[in-house]
């Protein structure tokens, strides 16, 4: 069976991933009624024989020579048959694909149900046309079935991300709230499995004119901030100046992610927040500057955000200042700064930033800047000792 191979929905070329994922064996088939019990050999031949005329009807149900937990006859149908394709070997592949094909477009709502079911593992055999059929049992005449080519299309995404790109795109954008909802569960998927395809996909979205994609795209970047790329940073970079509130605070839940891994590109987005004019988001930039640490740039920074409008980043910055400055620098910004401030309680802690504990201080803060006094010589001391003891008068001895 040859290997898929997922390729960019644009360039066509292959995509590259950290590490190779085996779609075959991750893919399991349904449950069937036979499994957890014990066949024999020959038992097992005769049902697999029986499978492919079972699924696409040659034959009505095929019977078990075992009984199930109520002490009843197994019995498979056509839609058992169905279910079970995928558990046929591979010289198979031209009859599976046939059966699943008619399944797909057969009348009964069972059929179509099951034969979606198994859809995505199949097609890793033989995908020709499916994606097509997909689409327009999505739009089925039946709510369960329509229910369940969501699912088999959130199940199809992560392994075709090439083949199943227009239909992702379009689902995306659904009128219905419960087609969106799946698609966005597809792309969540799709996002762990094929990151490049995902952020392809998000890339659109940023710049769509619809705030609601827009939105729902920006709650994906923190995952996207975990990897070192260049489309990764334009992503978080492009929704952090985004028109809408909600969109920049979600961007701005991805600096804390990105401060791990890359704390210069971390900087630049706290720069680009920091001066937000949503509370949030400039919060998140604060945060993030304090774990970055003590810099140049993050030094600039901080000074620029103790003379803002708005009090909690004023209060904030002036709070890391004693972390980033000497003594002496930190009393010559404090006194500049209090020239200007008009809070009260601001004004109290950059008065005690610029006091100077060696001339305002306590007496206890004074003696800490008194030089030590010499150390007196142990001959000298032991002289002074025998000078100062009294002599004692012999008359008061008699």
């Amino acid at each position: 069976m040859s290997k898929y191979v997922a390729r960019h929905p644009k360039t066509g070329k292959p995509l590259n991933v950290e590490k190779e994922i085996d779609v075959e064996t991750s893919l399991k088939p349904p449950v069937s009624k036979w499994d957890g019990y014990e066949l024999s050999i020959f038992e097992l031949k005769e049902l697999y024989e029986n499978i492919l005329p079972l699924a696409i009807g040659e034959i009505n149900e095929f019977e078990l020579n075992h009984l199930d937990i109520n002490d009843k006859k197994i019995i498979l149908n056509q839609v058992d048959g169905i279910r079970a394709l995928p558990r046929l070997n591979s010289k198979y592949n031209d009859e599976i694909y046939d059966a699943l094909i008619s399944g797909l477009n057969d009348s009964s709502v069972e059929n179509r149900m099951a034969s979606l079911q198994i859809l995505h593992i199949c097609a890793c055999r033989k995908p020709d046309g499916l994606w097509d059929i997909l689409a327009e049992l999505l739009d089925d005449d039946d709510a369960n079935v329509r229910k369940t080519a969501i699912k088999s299309l959130i199940a199809s995404v992560p392994i075709f991300p090439s083949g199943c790109e227009v239909l992702l795109y379009i689902e995306l954008r659904h009128e219905f709230k419960y087609r969106r909802d799946g698609a966005w569960k597809a792309l969540n998927e799709l996002l762990k499995k094929w990151p490049e395809a995902a952020m392809s996909h998000l890339d659109i979205l940023s710049r769509d004119d619809d705030v609601d994609l827009r939105r729902r795209s920006s709650k994906l970047l923190s995952h996207v901030a975990n990897r070192k790329s260049a489309i990764a940073w334009d992503l978080v970079g492009w929704a952090l100046q985004d028109e809408d509130d909600q969109v920049r605070d979600n961007a701005s839940k991805a600096i804390r992610t990105v401060t791990n891994h890359e704390p210069r590109q971390a900087l630049i987005f706290a720069e680009m927040a920091l001066f937000d004019t949503f509370q949030p988001v400039r919060k998140r930039a604060v945060q993030a500057l304090e774990r970055l640490g003590a810099s140049s740039r993050v030094n600039s920074l901080i000074i620029r955000g103790c003379r803002h409008s708005d009090l909690e980043i004023r209060r904030n910055c002036i709070r890391m200042l004693p972390r980033l400055m000497s003594e002496d620098e930190l009393r010559d910004l404090s006194f500049e700064l209090l020239n200007k401030e008009k809070n009260s309680d601001l004004k109290q802690l950059l008065s005690e930033y610029s006091k100077d504990d060696q001339l305002e201080g306590t007496e206890i803060q004074k003696n800490k800047f008194l030089a030590p006094a010499e150390p007196i010589d142990p001959l000298e001391k032991e002289i002074n000792k025998d000078l100062n003891k009294t002599p004692i008068d012999k008359k008061d001895k008699n």
